[in-house]
């Protein structure tokens, strides 16, 4: 009996010294993969790339401004001369969803002269936002919008029907970017750098509209057709890799 109670004093003992130990030592144990993702060493990099592309799609806003002491006549005549507009853009092939209210605004004019007020005329401006989806018909829309009541030429601007093709072309000139750059840094330390650990795409760009001034929309007072040069449009893409080493 007292050899049976000798053992279990021993065991409880050695039980007591060993959590003892492990209270002392820091009541923990690390694991070799968190050693493993401490020492990590990475390389972060941004990439950009950049397409150009030609325009495919000219947007037109005309407006047809008229004025009156009368608000009913400058109402009527200028909706007289909207409709004119829309029916002869129409039977120049553009289609009736490519015709679309721009803002249409009235208000009376007040003329101010010595610190005294007047009232003036009422003025009613109708605007229209035209697709030209044929980029070389879009000096002769032009023509015929000032020909049939359109008095406002107030911008001309180009762009591309379906981007996403040229944006996937970015996308990729958007990595090999970063890759160069990391490769870069990479030989500067004198490491290598393995495969993208992390992509992220960082934002999707629409191209930007290539305004023309509007001075030179008024060459539709010139003799002759107006004539209507666009640039080209650039589509961009950026991401952010990490690569380890």
């Amino acid at each position: 009996m007292d050899n049976k109670i000798l053992r279990k004093g021993l065991v409880v003992s050695l039980l007591t010294f060993a959590m003892l130990g492990f209270f002392f030592l820091g009541g923990h144990f690390t694991s070799p993969v968190s050693a493993e993702l401490e020492s990590r060493n990475e390389i972060a990099v941004n990439g950009a790339g950049v397409i150009k592309a030609k325009p495919d799609t000219g947007i037109v806003n005309v407006a047809v401004d008229t004025t009156n002491a009368d608000p009913q006549k400058a109402q009527s005549e200028n909706t007289k001369l909207t409709n004119q507009l829309v029916e002869a853009l129409k039977k120049a092939g553009i289609k009736e969803e490519d015709i679309k209210t721009g803002y249409y605004n009235m208000y009376r004019e007040y003329n101010y002269n010595d610190g005294k007020s007047t009232e003036g005329n009422y003025r009613v401006t109708h605007s229209y936002e035209v697709t030209i989806k044929d980029i070389n018909k879009v000096g002769s829309i032009i023509d015929i919008a000032t020909e049939n009541g359109a008095n406002q030429v107030n911008s001309v601007r180009f762009t591309v029907a379906d981007s996403s093709k040229y944006y996937q072309e970015a996308l990729k000139a958007a990595i090999k970017n970063a890759e160069e750059k990391a490769n870069t840094i990479a030989s500067t330390i004198s490491v290598k750098i393995g495969k993208p650990s992390k992509v992220i795409e960082a934002g999707y760009y629409e191209p930007s509209p290539i305004y023309m001034d509007r001075a030179l929309a008024k060459g539709m007072e010139s003799e002759g057709s107006t004539d209507i040069i666009s640039g080209d449009l650039e589509i961009r893409a950026n991401v952010q890799v990490t690569y380890n080493y």
